[in-house]
């Protein structure tokens, strides 16, 4: 049976970073969803109907009160989504289906952690964001909270303000390809495989979420399992870019 769709109506759209777009759409009888959870976007470009995945960045509360959703877009040359939403007029409607995904803090209810480490990459932050209040809650109630944000250049970084202000998070930003590092803002050079590591995982106590890039995701598992990790330890959700 077809998953049923909602029609969204663009009404607001910004620049995060050079290559991310944030859109927020206002969706007509909209339905509830979990922080972390993602929803698939018709849509047409000349002439070609088309469908994209995107992680939810506003909060389930933000929905239900406004009928608003946020999600950030990765921009990509030639793409046909980012051709769309760049060009994409304020009032332009789209349908959207969801929401889908298990990357929630729902799991966690049975089984609060010592700590919880997050990882995204680029737009791979938005389920954290969206995360945000109930991430604030766990940390109240003892757990540690470290966010690892991976990008190459620091003007690539966005939502970075919202997790440094959020009391129960730790946030580090690690650079790939920036030679001018503020360590005083909590930035790194290097990846966030690398970071990762050096905040000592500890199987049996810690729980990691990874979200983003494959070669992020299979790389910090393959450290993690050399840790002892298994997979109820690990959460993740890849993302894959199309043209």
């Amino acid at each position: 049976m077809p998953r049923p769709t909602y029609p969204m109506t663009l009404t607001h759209r910004e620049l995060l970073a050079p290559k991310t777009l944030g859109l927020t759409f206002r969706v007509e009888n909209p339905p509830t969803f979990e922080a972390g959870q993602f929803i698939s976007i018709q849509f047409t470009h000349e002439g070609e109907n088309l469908k994209r995945s995107y992680s939810i960045a506003s909060t389930p509360e933000q929905l239900a009160n406004s009928s608003e959703l946020t999600i950030a877009v990765g921009l990509i040359d030639g793409g046909k989504a980012s051709a769309c939403f760049q060009a994409a007029q304020l009032g332009q409607t789209f349908e959207m289906s969801g929401p889908f995904g298990l990357l929630t803090l729902s799991a966690l209810a049975q089984a609060i952690p010592k700590r919880l480490i997050l990882i995204g990459t680029g737009t791979g932050v938005a389920p954290y964001h969206s995360m945000l209040p109930e991430l604030q809650q766990l940390g109240e109630n003892g757990t540690e909270i470290y966010l690892l944000m991976g990008v190459r250049q620091q003007e690539d970084l966005f939502y970075e303000q919202a997790f440094q202000s959020c009391s129960a998070i730790t946030f580090a930003s690690c650079l790939s390809r920036a030679t001018d590092i503020n360590r005083a803002k909590g930035q790194y050079a290097g990846y966030v495989q690398e970071q990762l590591m050096q905040l000592k995982p500890v199987a049996g106590e810690d729980i990691v979420y990874l979200c983003g890039l494959p070669q992020m995701i299979d790389d910090c598992v393959a450290l993690l399992t050399e840790q002892g990790f298994g997979p109820k330890d690990i959460k993740r959700e890849k993302y894959t870019f199309s043209r």
